[in-house]
Order: structure tokens, then sequence, then C-alpha cells
């Protein structure tokens, strides 16, 4: 199928017959057999002026699908292909705004990831220093036990003092 112009086909169908269509009489020939079915304005719910004709020819094969055709023609009418078009255009701005609405979704993501990447190494980093303190704490910690353990030890000695005498 080709590209369709949808801008065409809206000056188009804002230039064709207005209102609703119908299927209305048929013709047919001498012999009784059916030439043509007429699509019709409608007007208070009846056929009224001729918009279209749908021949039988050696295109359509049946009386059936003339009608069909008649139909189809009746049923997308002006005001159906309008609203279609509308209903398009409604959709595009849709899309057009989900689009903006996924692509700040993707950029707050993006951020996110970066701050994310950002807080991982902070914690990396602070887990180093935290590992560095441990170990401070370790050294400090067995270095007062070693002077708790000193104090202890000359606490527990007997110390003799000399006097000295008067000389």
């Amino acid at each position: 199928m080709s590209k369709i112009d949808y801008q065409a086909l809206r000056a188009k169908a804002e230039k064709a017959t207005k209102g609703s269509y119908i299927v209305g009489h048929t013709s047919v020939n001498r012999h009784d057999n059916l030439t043509g079915v007429f699509v019709c304005q409608k007007w208070k719910g009846e056929p009224g002026g001729v918009i279209a004709e749908c021949h039988v020819n050696c295109l359509v094969e049946t009386d059936v699908q003339a009608y069909a055709n008649a139909e189809f023609i009746a049923a997308f009418n002006p005001n159906v292909a309008l609203a279609l078009l509308d209903e398009r255009e409604r959709n595009l701005q849709y899309i057009k705004s989900r689009d903006q609405e996924n692509e700040e979704i993707a950029l707050t993501v993006g951020k996110l990831r970066v701050e994310l990447e950002a807080a991982e190494n902070n914690l990396i980093d602070s887990e180093c220093h935290v590992a560095e303190l441990e170990e401070a704490l370790r050294d400090k910690q067995a270095l007062l036990e070693a002077s708790e353990k000193r104090i202890a030890e000359l606490e527990a000695q007997t110390v003799t003092v000399k006097e000295v005498g008067d000389a």
C-alpha cells in the first residue's frame, strides 16, 4: 500500500458533501439485471440526493459485491473520514507526549545511575577508610592493653626508697 497523504485526504473530506450517506436505489437494464447501486445523502432517514453510483461490471463480480461497495462508501463518508483523521491526530499527539515523557524518564534513570555509581564509589571508599580505622583501633587497643599490663606490673613491685641521710 502506498503512503497515505493525510493532509490531502482531510482536504478532500472537508470539500465533499456533508452529512451521512445511505445506500439508495438501484438501476437495472432492460433484462432486469442490476447495473448499479446508488449511494445517496441521508435525508430524514431516507435516501436523498445521489452522491455516487457503484456499477456492476467485469470487475464487480456479483450484485452482492456491488451492494457491499455501496455500503462501504456510505459507511465511510466524509464525516467518518474526518473523525478518523481527528482520532489519528489525537493519537499522534498522545504518542508524542509519551515519547517526551519516556525521554524524561530515560534522563532521570541516567542521572540516577550516575548518582548510584557515585554512591557505590563513596561506599567503597568509606569501607576502605573503616578498615583503616579498625586496624588503627586494634593497634591502639593492643597498646592500651600493653600499657595497662605494664602499669599493673609496676604497681605490683615493691619499691624501697632509701632516705638520703643527713650527711
